[in-house]
């Protein structure tokens, strides 16, 4: 009986040793381990992430300074809510970036085009076909191929994002051709879509474009061109002219310029919009476009792109 008592004491004494680490959290046990501090900030959600992650979070946020150029990191700058409204966002777009796989290069490489003035593109705008008010806080350009499938995608995700209430007041859409000499039929279309401009119908060319992406041979974009109640003669002149052409050339070159290699490109107030991980495309561009609001509202307007004194007459739909 004295033996099975002193077994039981053996095995409580045990459990009683084991109690403070037992009950010890993953991120305590990984501090013990080496790991070092975790940082959690107020009002940016780490709960989800796993302890490697929040190991990244941390280091990130630990060496990043502010984006506002004070002398201070972006940890601090969170915790001690500085004036900055560009910290907060910034901390909760890199716990986003962790989640999704992305690697510490990447998310830098992120931070750097998001914030660092040195970015921002200056962009004339010309007489591209535009959507929204001249003067809008917002000035998005993108260059786009009208055979390229990531851009028949994007086109729709873009239209819908600019019209909502949130964002329409206060935006301006413009489209530059960035016809790529792969696709045989984007330069046609693009010539087209000018033609079409001509004679007021860009979006609306636009939008047929973008729809028949499989359907561009130039008797199928004649076919557009008579839909859309266009001079056909007027459309066919303008559509092989030396003009048109120079108006395409003219949009490569600037895009070439802003150092853009591929379609769709897109400028927010000519800084280049860039996507992380993978899908999210309208919540990531809602995302940049309400930060780049609240950075205007809070006095620290960013640079914006060159305004033209003119601006197409077509940018109505």
């Amino acid at each position: 009986m004295r033996g099975r008592f002193s077994f039981l004491l053996i095995i409580l004494a045990g459990f009683a040793g084991c109690g403070a680490s037992c009950k010890k959290t993953p991120d305590a046990i990984a501090k013990d381990e080496g790991g070092g501090e975790i940082v959690e900030l107020n009002g940016v959600d780490t709960g989800s992430l796993i302890v490697t992650e929040k190991r990244l979070f941390t280091k990130v946020v630990k060496d990043i300074m502010s984006p506002c150029g004070d002398p201070v990191t972006l940890e601090v700058c969170v915790k001690e809510a500085r004036a900055c409204k560009k910290c907060l966002p910034a901390a909760k777009t890199v716990a986003k970036m962790v989640s999704k796989g992305e690697a510490e290069t990447e998310i830098r490489a992120w931070l750097e085009n998001r914030f660092d003035d040195k970015a921002v593109k200056q962009i004339d705008v010309g007489t591209s076909p535009s959507l929204g008010p001249a003067d809008a806080a917002i000035t998005i350009i993108e260059w786009a191929d009208f055979e390229c499938p990531h851009c028949g995608m994007a086109a729709p995700v873009l239209h819908k994002t600019v019209e909502e209430p949130e964002f329409k007041p206060k935006t301006r859409f413009v489209f530059k051709n960035y016809p790529l000499p792969s696709h045989e039929h984007a330069d046609p279309a693009a010539r087209a879509a000018v033609a079409a401009q001509n004679q007021g119908k860009f979006w609306e060319m636009h939008d047929q474009l973008f729809t028949h992406q499989e359907q561009l041979t130039n008797q199928e974009i004649e076919g557009f061109a008579k839909k859309l109640g266009l001079d056909l003669e007027k459309f066919k002149t303008d559509w092989n002219s030396n003009d048109t052409k120079d108006k395409v050339a003219k949009d490569k070159e600037a895009g070439t310029k802003a150092g853009i290699t591929g379609t769709p490109s897109i400028f927010i107030n000519g800084r280049k919009f860039m996507q992380y991980g993978h899908g999210d495309f309208a919540d990531q561009l809602k995302d940049w476009m309400r930060l780049e609001l609240a950075v205007m509202a809070g006095g620290a307007a960013p640079p914006r792109p060159a305004p033209s004194p003119s601006v197409s007459a077509s940018a109505s739909k």
